[in-house]
């Protein structure tokens, strides 16, 4: 098998409400599609989950849109036989993982069958409307993340009067107080799950011992987690393939984390509807529920019809077909 052609397209739609961090205010969700094309005139597309500034993550868009076409020049007409071959063409991506985890998941599929999935999700709010606060209660997700902002208090009153009762998350954004997280896991000990990158020094994670405490944003390398679970007061960790290099990784590094007793989550972008498949695909393995969300939550359309249906309060995803109208190609 060999690639012969490769495609970029983006796409950006509006979020059905804005995005609200401690770091950014989000309106609309840009995102890079990859498509290669094989000799055997089959299609495979990944969708890159950087954002089109470094916000988040240093790899922005152009930065990938650079990467791609320079692994493209270099891996095009090239015979491969293996998913083990494609791991060795992306190894000059180490420094890239966002470029890596685009390719990857592309190439994956020329590999392996994707096959329908079924999970929970997990929702994530950030500014707790009365909208999104309806949804929660129609939609009944099993585990809810919300944004630490300055109203957290009343946001998790909010979902702790919810008559479905879903296990809480909250996401610092390494913007908590030692003590603002204390108080807080005092009041609803038996409510929240973990607090997810609640500090920006590792060190104050082992100044709180009784917290069930996440990493996020340090969880940049296989390296890197180790080092800190083998460290510091850290209970889960939450994998994201595009900062980790892809599906691969994630799967070796959830293996990983169960022989440390370590649990994990897979954490998503606020992704369109191919990359929330595979998204899911990964949170079949997970220990808690991954941040997935129903069709329609986050975009009033999207690049994959009937993305996650909800169905008794799970997630159904039929294998991707993307819609090709909805791209604007990269010139």
């Amino acid at each position: 098998m060999k690639i012969v052609d490769m495609k970029l397209y983006t796409v950006e739609l509006p979020f059905k409400a804005p995005i609200v961090t401690p770091k950014i205010t989000l309106s609309t969700r840009q995102a890079l599609i990859l498509e290669l094309v094989t000799d055997d005139n089959s299609h495979y597309f990944g969708e890159c989950n950087a954002f089109d500034t470094d916000w988040y993550f240093d790899e922005t868009i152009e930065v990938v849109k650079q990467q791609l076409q320079q692994w493209f020049e270099a891996n095009k007409y090239k015979a491969f036989s293996t998913f083990e071959d494609i791991q060795q063409m992306v190894i000059s991506l180490e420094a890239y993982p966002a470029t890596r985890s685009t390719i990857i998941m592309a190439t994956y599929q020329m590999f392996y069958k994707l096959y329908n999935i079924t999970v929970d999700y997990g929702a994530t709010v950030s500014g707790l409307t009365a909208e999104r606060l309806q949804q929660l209660r129609d939609t009944q997700p099993k585990r809810v993340k919300v944004k630490w902002s300055n109203t957290i208090k009343a946001d998790l009153q909010h979902l702790i009067a919810l008559a479905h009762r879903p296990n809480l998350v909250i996401d610092g954004n390494e913007s908590i107080a030692k003590n603002d997280a204390a108080r807080l896991t005092q009041l609803y000990a038996d409510d929240i799950l973990y607090i997810e990158e609640p500090f920006y020094n590792l060190t104050t994670f082992n100044q709180v011992p009784n917290l069930p405490l996440a990493i996020d944003e340090k969880a940049i390398s296989t390296t890197a987690i180790l080092d800190i679970v083998n460290n510091y007061n850290v209970e889960v960790v939450v994998l994201k393939p595009f900062r980790l290099g892809g599906l691969d990784r994630v799967l070796s590094l959830i293996q990983k984390l169960e022989q440390y007793n370590v649990k994990t989550v897979i954490g998503g972008m606020y992704e369109y509807g191919l990359s929330r498949y595979f998204t899911a695909m990964l949170a079949q393995y997970a220990t808690y529920p991954g941040d997935i969300t129903p069709a329609g939550y986050y975009f009033q359309q999207d690049i994959v019809k009937d993305s996650g249906l909800l169905n008794n309060g799970r997630l159904e995803f039929n294998p991707p077909v993307i819609d090709l109208t909805q791209l604007t190609p990269v010139l």
